[in-house]
């Protein structure tokens, strides 16, 4: 099991760097007009243009920015670090710098100090700032300038306090950024411990100009997850169960309504039915068309919509597998021993018929992430299922990099968990032994 994990984790690696490359160096054959926002466009000179493409490696050699895209995918920061460094700018003045954002425009001067806690004793052990404010350099964000009451000596360590948060450094020179050491760090394993690792696919040229792309993502994802989880069980709860009543009852009457169901979902365009729920909702049961955050009840027509499909092919293959498992012979020899219909169908063909689909679980759980390009168009679903393509109409390259690199991942993962969820409900599969691969 262990080798076969591996080796599995392995060959998913390896083709979602596949996928990402690919996609990443097709749209590198994109006109270069794309890297730009539409005001830049209109505003820059020919020149310009080429001077920023330059300077953002767009006109290296297209396997040169794969490696750059790359090297810079994979972003750290460690949420204990309050403070980045101080600069001592004159005896009274000097510079503290922050990691976190926003902490410079939240201090005020009370909230700043100065002790001495080693090197020479003076009569003033404490320095109090007097003045505070966020610095303008352009150079320098995240920083403020701090006017003391009396002189910061040099060669002498100082805890550093602002707010609630303490750190310690020592000034050599003027003009010289020192590093803050936080005390909350205390060891290599409480900076580990503290540490977000998240990925950097750049930040978006023309969806939301400026904001990076996965903050753009984590805005949809949340959305088009909880509908498509609600959907997911919908399909479960109702599809399963439908699917082991047809086959309790096959070539009756029930069992001729759901395969006629069955075929009218998958025979009519989505767009269809989708129109059907929403007529039917709107006029029949008085739900709101269009989605909104606020309105619980508007997110059950889209929730209805994404779950038909599915509904009809669990009903469709539920009913597949365990007819299939009712014609063995172990079912003849259970009903020979006296169990009746429903003991065998219970305990015996539901689990076998279940472990094929239940294969495909992790998978359709994981892109629900995903959200649906339809649904949550007509029904205005804020969701990550309207982001792709609006991405591609707008050509903006890093969103659609990020959201094909997502969709490729889960696809992949799912399909692996699926293996290992069978492994888990039957443990008579073995997927590392002749006669038992897959």
């Amino acid at each position: 099991m262990l080798k076969y994990t591996f080796k599995r984790l392995f060959q998913s690696l390896i083709t979602v760097l596949l996928v990402v490359s690919v996609v990443f160096l097709l749209l590198r054959l994109l006109p270069t007009d794309y890297f730009f926002t539409e005001d830049q466009l209109i505003k820059l000179t020919e020149e310009q243009q080429h001077d920023m493409l330059e300077a953002e490696g767009y006109l290296d050699p297209p396997f040169v920015q794969l490696g750059r895209f790359y090297a810079e995918l994979i972003q750290t920061e460690h949420n204990t670090h309050y403070f980045d460094s101080v600069t001592l700018v004159d005896a009274n003045t000097y510079e503290i710098s922050f990691r976190q954002k926003g902490a410079a425009n939240a201090l005020k001067p009370e909230d700043i100090k100065l002790e001495r806690i080693e090197g020479v004793t003076e009569e003033y052990p404490v320095v109090q700032a007097v003045e505070v404010s966020v610095s303008t350099d352009p150079e320098k964000p995240n920083t403020i300038v701090v006017k003391t009451d009396n002189e910061c000596q040099k060669k002498v360590k100082y805890l550093l306090t602002c707010g609630a948060h303490n750190g310690n450094f020592t000034v050599r020179k003027e003009g010289k950024s020192v590093e803050v050491k936080d005390e909350k760090t205390t060891s290599t394993w409480d900076y580990v411990t503290h540490m977000r690792v998240w990925l950097n696919f750049g930040e978006s040229h023309r969806v939301q100009t400026g904001l990076p792309v996965v903050e753009i993502i984590g805005s949809k994802i949340a959305i088009s997850m909880q509908i498509g989880l609600c959907a997911l069980a919908i399909a479960l709860i109702v599809g399963v169960p439908l699917g082991i009543m047809q086959a309790r009852y096959k070539d009756g009457l029930f069992d001729g309504i759901g395969q006629g169901f069955t075929i009218f979902i998958n025979a009519v365009p989505h767009l269809v039915t989708y129109f059907l729920v929403m007529i039917i909702g709107s006029r029949v049961f008085g739900l709101p068309i269009q989605y909104t955050t606020t309105n619980p009840a508007s997110a059950i027509l889209p929730m209805v919509s994404l779950s038909m499909g599915s509904i009809a092919s669990y009903m469709l293959w539920m009913r597949r597998y365990m007819v299939d498992e009712l014609n063995k012979d172990y079912i003849r020899l259970a009903k020979l021993k006296g169990m009746s219909t429903t003991q065998v169908m219970f305990r015996h063909v539901m689990k076998n018929a279940f472990l094929p689909l239940a294969q495909y679980l992790p998978y359709s759980v994981l892109l629900t992430v995903g959200g649906s390009i339809l649904v949550e168009k007509m029904f205005g679903v804020p969701g990550l299922g309207n982001l792709l393509p609006d991405a591609i109409a707008k050509y903006d390259t890093n969103l659609v990099q990020a959201i094909v690199s997502l969709y490729a991942s889960l696809g992949i993962i799912g399909l692996f968990l699926g293996d290992v969820l069978m492994i888990i409900l039957d443990p008579r599969i073995r997927l590392t032994e002749k006669g038992g691969t897959r």
